[in-house]
């Protein structure tokens, strides 16, 4: 983005997303590139393995990604039917799923065409279960549902107008009992969102539960569940921000996000 463009940028009253999302796969290998620099991003059957008595994945030879490893765990934890995976990319997520807990059935969406066909070039045994989806757009009945629906760092690069309003309440309408949601949790105000979306009744549950779990390689996640679990109770965002280096932007851009907000009806007197 050049000096003028992001003067423009930062004028705007409602900021654009991080990513121009039709020209993203280019950013996006880049940074898998990085990635695989320091981690297995796809596995065989003999390097993956799931403890029950731990709750922790088992990598054999080199590490899987953090954020990975916490949502392999958290299949492992939950013992869900189906899973879908919200901006699923390269497809390395999913299929890992698929080599560890095999008899669960998994989809994925992404609203790039591009990162689609890199999904299946990585994974060909995706094809058929994945597809096109943009989760800002209202509600579609033909979208897979899930008893797990989770995220890994796409919420966090949404900032136009209340799209990740948008986002979070197709989530949770689409799973029939999670959402799993990984996060740069400076980027919004996801507890203080989620909440006041509940208590304006945006979210398609009669109950919500707000969790944190905690992957055994160092991520964290906010689990929405329609059923108190053993797990943490988050009740602020502080809880998911303990330990990081605070981001004054970050949390500047996530405030004005939330204060975009108009939660419930407002009755006029």
């Amino acid at each position: 983005m050049g000096l003028i463009k992001r003067l423009l940028y930062k004028t705007r009253k409602y900021y654009d997303d991080d990513f121009d999302w039709d020209n993203y796969t280019q950013s996006y290998q880049r940074r898998l590139k990085d990635n695989e620099s320091q981690y297995r991003t796809i596995s065989t059957k003999s390097q993956l393995s799931f403890d029950t008595a731990t709750g922790k994945v088992k990598s054999e030879g080199a590490p899987i990604p953090p954020r990975q490893n916490l949502i392999l765990e958290a299949i492992g934890l939950l013992a869900p039917s189906s899973v879908h995976e919200i901006g699923c990319g390269s497809g390395d997520n999913l299929a890992n799923g698929m080599i560890l807990f095999p008899k669960i059935r998994y989809t994925g969406g992404d609203r790039g065409h591009t990162q689609l066909e890199l999904a299946l070039s990585r994974h060909p045994q995706l094809k058929g279960q994945i597809g096109m989806q943009d989760i800002t757009m209202p509600y579609s009945h033909l979208w897979p549902q899930a008893d797990l629906v989770y995220t890994s760092a796409v919420t966090m690069h949404i900032h136009t107008a209340v799209s990740h309003f948008v986002a979070l309440a197709n989530m949770v309408r689409m799973a029939e009992s999670y959402v799993l949601l990984i996060e740069n949790w400076q980027c919004h105000n996801y507890v203080q969102d989620i909440q006041n979306m509940f208590k304006g009744g945006h979210l398609d549950w009669s109950s919500l539960y707000i969790h944190r779990l905690d992957g055994s390689t160092g991520a964290r996640g906010i689990l929405l569940s329609k059923f108190e679990l053993k797990l943490p109770i988050l009740h602020s965002d502080s809880q998911m921000r303990e330990g990081a280096k605070a981001s004054a932007q970050r949390l500047k851009r996530g405030d004005k996000d939330s204060a975009r907000g108009l939660f419930g009806f407002i009755r006029s007197f």
